[in-house]
């Protein structure tokens, strides 16, 4: 038998051999903008085998193991006809270019649109912000065909009384007809003056979700913590989350836009710029437009990912039993009609944690008390029509249910300081190491990320 060579030896080799592929293909990846995804798949996966790599005693052969997978897979792509994900003009449920058009200032403006064909009848929903007292006082037409068809006006759940609040208008359309825009025609009553505006379309396409979990995360704004950033990415993905979708409201951190750029690079993350029109301020619409960002991140969803997840950056939906995924752990429980699955909360205070501290591995006190009101959803987004900021608002279909998980078999983990509101008890505390059981390989994973050179 030959003499082994030091695993120093082994992990030099395999930086080398990373640091050489991405030297090879940068220029590329420049020129393409990433939009070539056989070269973004390469990258991932020599990403995904060097985290294995540190993981695993048995380093060599697992790295071989994942490159010759991935080798397989890109060989049978040659060999097979690639189905594209958005056909013809219709654009990508991937795409950062909707951006909201104002029709009327201080009262409508739009922002995106969705061919939805999940019923017997199709329409085009169209994700707006509407002032809450124009509500039944504006004319909306699309002009579908030549025909003028009218809007069924659906006001979101959780708008919160404030001025302005997200909306959904379907238009009716048959079914074969797949417009690349639609045009909208509003005219506010009593006037005779009509505004138009035109939207860009994307399919729902629950048949050509490539995802079994997904996470949709709100509007990120002000200073996001590159560590916090890269803890719940990382944790995400051993919890068994395939890609995450991000609503970038004015980052100010450059470094958590690099984190954000390199996991975009690795094709693990989409980020959508969130730009509300300067009209709007703060103090007129909920948090953000978080509710519409929500609700939007769920129609593109639909085309992407089988079970999507919602929640925040200090939130995590985490197995109570031995399992240590969201699959094995709660497969079982989307039987037939049921199309979500709420989570109850319970509050880890972080304290005065800093960035390049794990707040997961160091938090094991939370409440005793789990909050009933601060929930988290996980649900099949095709069946659903609205999502909220903490539960499923309307599913696709009647006569669907959403199931609450027993806080023993999983339960959603918050970290931040018990806030006393809804019932919500914070004086009585309890020791929870739940979250040990990641320890390994998420220490491995974000000392990988944080200490990567090219950011």
């Amino acid at each position: 038998m030959g003499r082994r060579w030091p695993y120093r030896v082994y992990f030099l080799l395999m930086c080398l051999f990373y640091m050489l592929m991405v030297f090879v293909f940068h220029g590329q990846l420049q020129m393409e903008r990433l939009h070539n995804k056989q070269m973004r798949e390469i990258v991932r996966h020599v990403h995904t085998a060097l985290l294995k790599f540190n993981e695993s005693s048995d380093n060599v052969a697992g790295l071989k193991r994942e490159l010759y997978k991935h080798q397989i897979r890109n060989d049978s792509a040659h060999s097979s006809p690639h189905r594209p994900l958005s056909a013809d003009c219709l654009i990508s449920p991937r795409t950062p270019e909707y951006e909201f058009q104002t029709v009327i200032p201080d009262v409508l403006y739009v922002y995106s649109a969705y061919w939805d064909a999940r019923t017997s009848q199709t329409f085009i929903r169209v994700m707006a912000i509407l002032a809450k007292n124009k509500k039944g006082r504006i004319e909306l037409t699309c002009l579908v065909g030549g025909q003028n068809v009218s809007a069924a006006v659906y006001e979101m759940c959780e708008n919160h009384n404030k001025k302005l609040g997200g909306y959904i208008f379907s238009f009716p359309v048959e079914k074969d007809f797949k417009p690349c825009q639609v045009t909208l025609e509003v005219r506010e009553s009593g006037s005779t003056l009509t505004r138009t505006v035109t939207v860009s379309v994307t399919a729902v396409s629950p048949d050509m979700a490539q995802y079994k979990y997904g996470v949709c995360i709100p509007p990120l704004f002000g200073e996001v913590d590159k560590g916090r950033l890269v803890e719940f990415i990382e944790l995400n993905q051993l919890l068994g989350a395939q890609h995450f979708i991000f609503y970038d409201y004015h980052i100010s951190k450059n470094e958590s836009r690099k984190i954000l750029d390199y996991y975009r690079s690795v094709g693990l993350v989409t980020v959508i710029p969130w730009n509300l029109p300067p009209q709007i301020k703060d103090s007129s619409i909920w948090y953000h437009g978080q509710l519409i960002a929500h609700n939007d991140c769920l129609y593109r969803a639909m085309s992407l990912y089988q079970v999507m997840v919602l929640q925040d950056i200090d939130e995590y939906i985490v197995p109570h039993t031995e399992d240590l995924t969201w699959s094995a752990a709660l497969s079982h429980l989307f039987q037939v009609g049921v199309v979500g699955l709420s989570f109850h909360s319970a509050f880890f205070d972080p304290g005065d944690s800093k960035s390049g501290d794990l707040i997961t591995m160091s938090q094991f006190t939370r409440t005793s008390m789990y909050s009933r009101v601060r929930t988290k959803v996980m649900v099949v987004p095709a069946q659903v029509f609205e999502v909220g900021i903490h539960h499923v608002s309307k599913p696709l279909l009647e006569d669907s249910t959403i199931k609450t998980v027993d806080t023993n078999v999983a339960n959603l983990h918050h970290y931040r300081k018990c806030v006393k509101n809804f019932g919500m008890k914070c004086d009585k505390n309890v020791e929870d190491k739940t979250m040990l059981k990641y320890v390994k390989s998420l220490n491995d994973r974000f000392r990988y990320i944080m200490n990567f050179t090219i950011l």
